[in-house]
C-alpha cells in the first residue's frame, strides 16, 4: 500500500501544478484583454490566429483604394489608434512622394506624436495593453508598423 501512495503522489502533484500554471496563464490573458478597447485596438497580428485588428484592416483598405485624403482626415477625427496608423501611413507615403503633407497636417502629426492619449494595442495571444501615442512613437517599429506599411504599399504597386 505504501508503494502505491508514493507512486501516485508525484502524478497528482504534477497535475495540480499544471492546473495552477494553466489557470494562471488564462487569468493573465483575460486580465490583459480586459483593460483594452477591442473596437479601437490596433495590432497587426492579434490573438491566436494572428489577425490584424479592425482599425488596421480599415486603414489597409483605404491605402489599397488610394484614399489618402480619408486617411489624412483621421488625423483630426479618428480615435488614437487610427491617428497612429494615419501618421505611419502618411509619413511613409510622403517619403515615397506619393502624398504631399500640408503644413496643417505636419503640425497635427507633431501634436499626435507628443500626445499622452492612450491606444489599445495587441500582439499575439498574450500582449494587450494601453500605451500613450508619445510612447508608441518613441520606439522604432512599434508592434510591426513598419512591416505593415511596407507590405501594404508593396501589394498596392
Amino acid at each position: 500500500m505504501q508503494f502505491f501512495v508514493k507512486r501516485i503522489q508525484p502524478t497528482i502533484v504534477i497535475r495540480i501544478f499544471l492546473s495552477i500554471v494553466l489557470l494562471s496563464l488564462a487569468a493573465g490573458i483575460a486580465s490583459g484583454q480586459g483593460n483594452v478597447n477591442k473596437a479601437k485596438m490596433i495590432g497587426f497580428g492579434c490573438y491566436y490566429s494572428g489577425q490584424p485588428s479592425a482599425s488596421v484592416v480599415r486603414i489597409t483598405d483605404l491605402l489599397r483604394d488610394n484614399k489618402y485624403g480619408k486617411i489624412a482626415g483621421l488625423l483630426e477625427t479618428g480615435h488614437a489608434g487610427e491617428k497612429f496608423l494615419a501618421v505611419v501611413a502618411l509619413e511613409k507615403l510622403a517619403s515615397l512622394e506619393r502624398y504631399r503633407l500640408s503644413e496643417r497636417e505636419k503640425k497635427r502629426i507633431a501634436k499626435i506624436k507628443a500626445s499622452p492619449n492612450k491606444v489599445s494595442v495587441c500582439s499575439g495571444c498574450t500582449y494587450f495593453d494601453k500605451v500613450s501615442l508619445k510612447k508608441i512613437f518613441s520606439k522604432d517599429n512599434f508592434l510591426g508598423a513598419d512591416w505593415w506599411i511596407e507590405e501594404t504599399l508593396a501589394r498596392n504597386d
